[in-house]
């Protein structure tokens, strides 16, 4: 083939294009420090960096479960406190109503306040993390309590949220509402409820026990509702356990239960002149005490002293509350209800500190994956440079000789 003076510049020329492309793809690659992405370039090295960035990914995603977890946490710390003053405000209301020296103005001051911190608590208990998942209502969704006609329904599950941050590791995020307020009547709910019947009529003017002297007179609020309560009756000779029947069309049922422990107690019971109340006779002090069930809203029993002789009465007649709306009860359930709010609090930073700790891991373990990928992305920066300047010095030289070259004529080879 005969090589002439076109043929030898289009090769020449290509030459040139190829080394000033190689140096210009080299320049790119030291200004962006990493290596040629290409996988044709290092198929190798592609499969490696794919697999890196994948375990990239999936540890990118752990750190944000775990960034939110510990964000719920740290929030749910906080609804905790907020709930714990609530609750420390409802024990000193509780406090200042035992005295018996408040006028009704003050009585009516301490239930109002006591109806804003249940407000307040209600909202923190219904409070929500950034996402919008409710704190307290365990892995169900919509709010974790109801406020009802019967009070504060918890409307949530036991099984707490929660987030899977590594291999096999499921960790919690949050504790249910049951766990931290209770539930029914044990709940702190149901503590601030019945603080504030003790505090609201009738029930401010009822009393936890009733006595009297030798005679007395006992009514029954009764209803068609089959329903009863438990009372403890005490007389001369003893104490016994009662169960007297509020049903309407039960009239002699008291008076049958009554007279039946009479061996016990030493009361003698007779039907009232009204035919719905009972009298009770004894030789000494007649009292009730410790009921328990019936309507909680409004009292039911009711007794007031008597002469024996002449049956009238000898003293106002005084309304009897439940047991639990003692003053003395709710105070220390109150202080149940703290205790219970500082062991919510104590879980909460248990689980927040491990979830730190998972958190932690999780960025060192990123710490590696990506001074693994640099190894096997990053450019060699020093040998590329060595490489574009011989590159550079190659096609100088090159440029050089080709100048010479085809510089030359057949004058100059005849010469």
């Amino acid at each position: 083939m005969t090589i002439g003076d076109a043929l030898f510049a289009r090769l020449a020329l290509r030459g040139f294009n190829q080394i000033t492309a190689e140096a210009t793809t080299l320049q790119a690659r030291i200004s962006s420090g990493v290596n040629d992405p290409r996988p044709s370039a290092d198929p190798a090295r592609a499969v490696e960096l794919s697999a890196l960035r994948e375990v990239r990914a999936r540890l990118e995603t752990r750190a944000d479960l775990a960034r939110d977890a510990s964000d719920r946490l740290a929030l749910t710390d906080q609804t905790l406190s907020v709930l714990t003053e609530n609750v420390r405000g409802l024990k000193q209301i509780a406090l200042r109503a035992a005295n018996d020296a408040l006028t009704p103005e003050a009585h009516a001051a301490l239930r109002i306040e006591a109806i804003t911190l249940r407000a307040s608590m209600l909202a923190a208990a219904n409070s929500s993390d950034i996402a919008g998942r409710p704190l307290f209502s365990g892995s169900a969704p919509g709010p974790a309590f109801v406020d009802t006609l019967d009070g504060v329904r918890y409307r949530g599950d036991a099984a707490p949220s929660q987030a899977a941050l590594g291999d096999r590791l499921i960790l919690p995020t949050g504790l249910p509402g049951g766990q931290v307020f209770g539930e029914d009547a044990s709940g702190v709910f149901a503590m601030a409820d019945d603080l504030i019947r003790v505090l609201s009529e009738p029930m401010l003017s009822a009393r936890p026990d009733l006595r009297a002297e030798n005679g007395a007179w006992l009514t029954l609020d009764r209803g068609r509702d089959e329903q009863a309560v438990e009372v403890t009756l005490t007389g001369p000779l003893g104490s016994a356990r009662l169960r007297l029947d509020l049903r309407h069309d039960a009239p002699g049922d008291a008076l049958r239960t009554i007279s039946d422990a009479e061996h016990l107690t030493g009361i003698r019971a007779e039907m009232a002149p009204d035919g719905r109340s009972v009298m009770m006779f004894a030789q000494g002090e007649i009292a009730l005490t410790d009921q328990q069930g019936g309507p909680q809203r409004v009292p039911v029993l009711a007794m007031g002293q008597i002469d024996p002789d002449t049956r009238a009465p000898m003293r106002p007649i005084l309304s009897m509350r439940p047991a639990h709306l003692s003053i003395n009860e709710v105070v220390a359930r109150a202080d149940e209800a703290v205790a219970r709010m500082a062991d919510a609090r104590a879980a909460a930073g248990s689980l927040g500190a491990a979830v730190d700790r998972q958190k932690d891991s999780v960025a060192q373990q990123k710490l590696v994956v990506e001074q693994s990928v640099s190894a096997v992305q990053d450019l060699d920066v020093a040998a590329a440079i060595t490489r574009l300047q011989s590159l550079l010095l190659s096609e100088q030289a090159a440029q050089q000789s080709f100048v010479k070259i085809t510089g030359q004529s057949l004058f100059n080879y005849l010469r």
